[in-house]
């Protein structure tokens, strides 16, 4: 009993010590000798902030050496090229700090030309329209640098392995000559390709996933392509591919492709956020859940897996004002292969097993085969056929004795958006046709049309400009047997019109059209801030399409970027109605 007095007195004094230590506070943060940036531009720039009502930046002498290159970065991208920059701090109390920024500006420069040399293989037109550098306007280093990079993968797509680009520049009073010196050096073409770090997966299976041939000239598109393929066949935890000059003189070179193998099988479970993707249009939730996965990989010495997987989540969607508790349980056994009657066409059969409970229950077992076909260009094309089973004590959902639904659709996708949690460019396109019924069997005869297309506009630095437009249409092939509400479209909610509650405003149509306006700004360090503007409408036939009244929302939002994706939470006022704003909280949603 002593001992244990004394360890709980030695615990109590360790826990007064931790907190017992003082921690250094920003109180006041001051810039001086600034004329062309106001105080608070450089404020954003810097992670050391003055003390606010909900933030307090601690102190040490590393952040304000960070803070300072930013300073010294931001200045220099806008043509300010002496700037200097001196910092200074001084302990007002025994808690708190004021932090100092002496800074000379000095000139802001402007590129006036840009000279090129050395250049063969691609004209100075040529290169001008790959390097998007404009003259006569402030100097940026960072962004040639940038540019020059862009320029050396153009180099490298032909063969140009040792390429060496150089830049330097020359100032003139307050111009900028920026001169650009190219080494092409000689066009390489691959001789030998080498397979390393193989133990159970057999050789062919890797080479049939590689783009480039021996032979041809070496393209690092293909290079990165391949590596893709053959990390996305499952079986390898890394993929290397090497380069190994052979011979400089006559442009030869080796590529070894270096791996290693994942187990032959693997157990995971995991406690995540996802999205809950239930079985109604348009509605797909955060959700948190526990899954469970067992994957079965290269079976039969091949690149094909079998994948079991069961999961319970429920429905977290923050809205506080109309959304109600759900939760969903579903199972999963998937078998999949890469290659289908020696092409590459990704090959998948799916069975699933869903519970879904709200009101009511609805059970949903199915069967689907999907065809998936990729190009290096970020398009995809899928073709999909689904059997289902239907089980719910709603009648809005199924009505009884009503046959399986039967499915089969083609999807074709155009993705160029390089990070879809963060989209800061690009744009992205899809189709979906869905046939159900007819000569598939069941009780249900309709064909659907999907379409999406998103784009990304970055203005200034890191403020972004994002649009999306969704149509689809419904055709009921029965005119005498409307479709119940489940497969027609709605309007409201996080990834909706966010001004409405989610599908209890309107009633459901077979058309939809709609349009999502956001301005996506920095605020500071990884959060952010939107403004918003939606609007939309459902109508029953393509007759009612000028006679149907839009519907508008508006509002704001805040984003955290964390290491796992956005979290966001948006506040949407419905327009022109007397109905409540509407509060939503997502993770990892960002369209």
């Amino acid at each position: 009993m002593k001992h244990r007095h004394e360890l709980c007195l030695i615990g109590l004094i360790l826990i007064t010590n931790i907190f017992a230590i003082e921690k250094l506070i920003v109180s006041e943060i001051n810039f001086s000798g600034n004329s062309f940036f106001t105080d608070h531009d450089l404020q954003s720039v810097i992670q050391l902030q003055s003390p606010t009502l909900f933030m307090r930046s601690g102190f040490n002498p590393k952040k304000l050496k960070r803070d300072k290159i930013s300073l010294e970065a931001y200045y220099k991208s806008n043509g300010f090229l002496n700037i200097v920059i001196t910092t200074k701090y001084e302990s007002i109390s025994k808690n708190y700090i004021d932090i100092q920024f002496d800074i000379e500006e000095g000139y802001q420069y402007q590129l006036k030309e840009i000279n090129l040399y050395g250049n063969k293989l691609f004209s100075d037109d040529e290169i001008k329209q790959i390097v998007h550098i404009s003259t006569n306007e402030n100097f940026n280093p960072l962004q040639i640098r940038r540019e020059l990079k862009t320029l050396k993968r153009k180099y490298l797509m032909e063969g140009k392995v040792d390429i060496v680009i150089m830049d330097e520049v020359t100032i003139d009073e307050k111009n900028v000559i920026a001169r650009i010196n190219i080494f092409e050096g000689s066009t390489y073409h691959i001789q030998n390709i080498f397979i390393t770090g193989l133990l159970s997966v057999k050789e062919k299976y890797v080479l049939r996933e590689i783009l480039f041939k021996v032979g041809e000239i070496y393209n690092i598109d293909k290079v990165d392509e391949s590596k893709k393929r053959i990390f996305e066949s499952g079986l390898f935890s890394t993929v290397e591919i090497l380069n190994k000059l052979v011979d400089k003189e006559n442009g030869l070179l080796d590529i070894e492709v270096k791996v290693r193998e994942y187990k032959s099988s693997s157990i995971e479970a995991n406690f995540s956020f996802t999205e809950l993707d239930l079985w109604q249009e348009n509605l797909k939730p955060t959700g948190v859940g526990a899954q469970a996965r067992w994957v079965l990989g290269n079976i039969f010495n091949t690149t094909s897996n079998i994948e079991f997987t069961g999961r319970i989540a429920s429905y977290i969607n923050l809205n506080i004002f109309t959304d109600k508790p759900l939760i969903k349980r579903d199972f999963t056994a998937i078998y999949r292969t890469p290659w289908t009657l020696y092409f590459r066409i990704p090959t998948q059969i799916k069975y699933f097993h869903i519970e879904q409970s709200e009101d009511s229950e609805l059970i949903i077992d199915g069967l689907t085969y999907s065809l998936k076909f990729d190009k290096m260009n970020n398009t995809r094309y899928e073709f999909n056929s689904t059997f289902e089973i239907i089980q719910s004590n709603d009648s809005l959902i199924i009505e009884e004795d009503e046959e399986p639904a039967r499915w089969m659709n083609f999807i074709y996708i155009s993705n160029k958006i390089k990070n879809p949690l963060n989209p800061v460019g690009g744009q992205y396109l899809s189709f979906i046709s869905t046939l159900y019924g007819t000569f598939l069997g069941g009780d249900r005869n309709f064909v659907k049309f999907e379409g999406e297309f998103r784009k990304y506009l970055r203005i200034g630095n890191d403020n972004i400009f994002a649009l999306r437009v969704v149509v689809a249409y419904i055709n009921n092939l029965e005119t005498d047997n409307d479709l119940p509400d489940i497969y027609k479209f709605q309007l409201g909610g996080q990834t909706s019109l966010r001004g409405w509650a989610s599908a209890d405003n309107f009633e459901s149509a077979s058309i939809i059209d709609m349009i999502n306006l956001e301005y996506r700004f920095p605020i500071k360090n990884k959060f952010g801030g939107e403004l918003f503007i939606d609007v939309g409408r459902l109508y029953e036939t393509i007759d009612a399409f000028i006679n149907t009244n839009m519907i508008w929302d508006y509002g704001m939002g805040v984003i955290y970027q964390t290491g796992l994706g956005p979290i966001r939470i948006d506040v949407g006022f419905p327009y022109g109605e007397l109905a409540n704003p509407q509060l939503h909280a997502s993770l990892l949603y960002m369209f």
